[in-house]
């Protein structure tokens, strides 16, 4: 083969290589970015592979900056064998050889390519060893040229600096679970004396809807079960709530088998400073579904609301509703 053909191929390589880090830069933030970075790629990937929730977030950021880096410099040749391509080799690497001890009993989405490409862990790991072999043959069909190093560090510490500043760590501190009800609109519910339930449900999540299932049938069990009020999460975020979502709070109370009261925030607004909205609200600290208990208790007439109980998520801390029943019955 030609060295005109072979250098060819190469540069095509390159330019398949910068799109499938671009790609995966893009897939981290979708569908919103601080969504897509905590939930799915911190939560899904960084924290499991033994990163602490504290520096998940600064190591993100820092993983997105360096895929759009390595994104932009492998289509030039400045320190492309000497940097570029070892370490877009070594960012691989490393999270090849965490996929592979996913590779037996996991189905679940890797979250490699966020929400956007769902894939297993085996396909994930199929794509990097083929990435890996491509990197390879560039490294080693390339030459060695060196122009200005000072320009790779300008453009690497430039688009770190942009990924901390339009990502924000202190944009996702969140509230204690006590003040989750400061966001209830149902005053009726808010300024109830005695205990009262108050649910944090995706309308599409099965395990909520499992859990509002649940709670319907203690209710049934209680002629005097605690007020039920349900926050739903709105993925269009518009002024008013969409058709979808209607139909989508229907079916869920259609499964649960009563209709709560509820209300409809967006799923995230992280444009304002302000925490309005579903994911400020409770991610990357609570998951689905969250049930808080509350006792309001009425105090030179104002109803403080003292949270008594709350369950989140599916692991350790997961609503058992015989464990609600307990604490009912022994009010």
């Amino acid at each position: 083969m030609r060295k005109s053909e072979v250098t060819k191929i190469v540069f095509f390589l390159r330019v398949l290589v910068s799109a499938l880090f671009l790609l995966s830069a893009y897939a981290k933030l979708y569908p919103t970015p601080m969504f897509g970075i905590t939930k799915v790629f911190e939560q899904g990937q960084l924290i499991p592979m033994g990163f602490s929730e504290g520096l998940a977030p600064y190591f993100s950021r820092f993983i997105i900056g360096a895929e759009l880096f390595l994104a932009i410099t492998i289509l030039f040749n400045n320190y492309l064998k000497k940097i570029t391509v070892p370490l877009s080799f070594l960012m691989i690497a490393i999270f090849t050889i965490h996929l592979f001890t996913q590779l037996f009993g996991d189905t679940e989405n890797c979250g490699c390519f966020g929400d956007l490409i769902p894939m297993t862990p085996l396909q994930a790991f199929i794509k990097n060893i083929i990435t890996l072999v491509i990197l390879y043959f560039i490294y080693k069909k390339s030459e060695d040229k060196k122009s200005n190093l000072s320009y790779l560090v300008i453009l690497f510490l430039s688009i770190s600096t942009l990924m901390f500043a339009s990502l924000p760590i202190s944009s996702q501190s969140k509230t204690e679970g006590s003040s989750f009800i400061s966001y209830v609109e149902n005053e009726e519910f808010v300024n109830a004396e005695g205990y009262k339930v108050l649910c944090y449900f995706d309308a599409g999540c099965e395990h909520c809807q499992h859990a509002a299932r649940s709670l319907d049938s203690l209710s049934n069990l209680s002629e005097n079960f605690p007020l039920i009020h349900v926050v739903f999460p709105d993925m269009l975020n518009g002024d008013t709530v969409s058709q979808q979502m209607k139909d989508d709070v229907k079916q869920f109370f259609d499964y649960a088998g009563s209709e709560f009261s509820y209300q409809v925030i967006p799923n995230d607004n992280y444009d304002t400073d302000s925490i309005d909205s579903y994911s400020e609200i409770t991610y990357p600290m609570y998951d689905n579904p969250v049930v808080v208990l509350y006792n309001g208790k009425l105090d030179y007439d104002i109803v403080r609301n003292l949270q008594i109980r709350l369950y989140e998520g599916t692991t350790q801390n997961e609503f058992i509703p015989e464990d609600l029943q307990r604490i009912l019955e022994n009010k």
